[in-house]
């Protein structure tokens, strides 16, 4: 179990929404644990995980409180809907999945939980996230002993479609250092490699 240390504003956030959505499901999260590997960028994100109905609720409630942060939400994928020119941070409203327990604790989601979900929005592109700096977050937490569970990364990488992408990642890690990762998933990618790389001669 790895003691993730969130920012003040999470919990401020969780219990302002607690006040005003008292029956709503809600988790949340922000970069602060993270901000030491991510090179490239400075500005906060808070994360925020709801029912689905909630998610308008949330965005009106917080973009009062909160007027100096961009304000991004959505169903699956987070969406700009408040642009702010001189930004202090954001904030990602977006539903939650079903809210699976393996995945949460208490409050707050499991690491395995967080570098997946930060992979999914740089990979695709739908937050000012670079992918470069989640992969040297993956590196350093992949090569550090004891800091997270491998499998359950994997398997919520899988829930994500990013599978194939994490086994090629353990596989090319695993080539240089010693990682937490499965010897099995390291095999998993070296097949996805070797396959990307006969589809590659195709073109």
């Amino acid at each position: 179990m790895t003691n993730l240390k969130f920012g003040k504003e999470v919990d401020k956030i969780l219990t302002r929404l607690s006040v005003e959505m008292p029956a709503a499901s809600i988790t949340a999260w922000d970069l602060t644990p993270f901000m030491p590997y991510l090179h490239n960028w400075r500005k906060n994100i808070i994360f925020i995980e709801c029912d689905r109905v909630a998610i308008e609720t949330i965005v009106e409630t917080l973009s009062k409180d909160y007027p100096k942060h961009e304000i991004y939400a959505g169903i699956k994928k987070p969406m700009l809907k408040i642009r702010i020119n001189n930004k202090e941070a954001a904030v990602v409203i977006i539903a939650g999945e079903g809210k699976n327990k393996r995945e949460i604790e208490g409050k707050y989601p499991k690491l395995e939980k967080c570098l997946v979900d930060l992979l999914f929005y740089a990979k695709n592109e739908l937050l000012p996230i670079s992918l470069t700096d989640i992969l040297d977050l993956w590196r350093h937490y992949l090569t550090t002993k004891g800091l997270l569970h491998f499998n359950e990364l994997y398997r919520y990488s899988q829930r994500r479609y990013l599978g194939w992408f994490v086994s090629i990642f353990a596989y090319e890690l695993s080539k240089k250092t010693k990682s937490n990762a499965d010897t099995r998933h390291c095999k998993t990618g070296l097949k996805n490699m070797e396959l990307i790389k006969t589809v590659v001669q195709f073109e």
